[in-house]
């Protein structure tokens, strides 16, 4: 292959690859919406799998505390996260998923794995995928 082809048959594969990517938001993006969550209350529900601080949660969200209070806020009041006083610290909040928001997250998870736009491929094909792009870069932790 000339050298003009293989720009286009990589920028073709970036394409591919960036429609991979805003599939798979969109598929994240429905499952929030039918459970009728933001995308940072999601987001703020993966992060709580151990109960932290909000101040922690903010870091974790690379969002300022202020707007953490909003959707910890939002959160609390379907009972999905409640606030507990720190034991060490009595000034402390704790944020910790209620029953319900632990099984709101778990269902929410499962799913997103269940039903991800991956699953159109065959199991030989995901496995080829698989290591195609493992040849790129190491996997990372899934955030969920």
């Amino acid at each position: 292959m000339s050298s003009r082809e293989d720009d286009d048959l990589t920028r073709d594969v970036l394409r591919h690859l960036n429609g991979v990517v805003r599939v798979m938001k969109e598929h994240i993006s429905a499952l929030a919406s039918e459970f009728d969550l933001t995308l940072s209350q999601l987001d703020a529900l993966k992060h709580l799998e151990e109960p932290c601080s909000q101040r922690e949660l903010a870091h974790c969200l690379h969002f300022d505390a202020s707007n953490v209070t909003d959707i910890v806020d939002r959160l609390e009041e379907r009972d999905l996260v409640s606030r507990t006083i720190d034991p060490d610290d009595r000034r402390v909040r704790r944020l910790v998923l209620t029953d319900k928001g632990e099984a709101v997250r778990r269902e929410l998870f499962e799913r997103v794995i269940s039903q991800a736009p991956l699953n159109a491929l065959s199991t030989n094909d995901q496995v080829r995928l698989r290591n195609l792009l493992a040849k790129i870069a190491p996997p990372l932790e899934l955030p969920f």
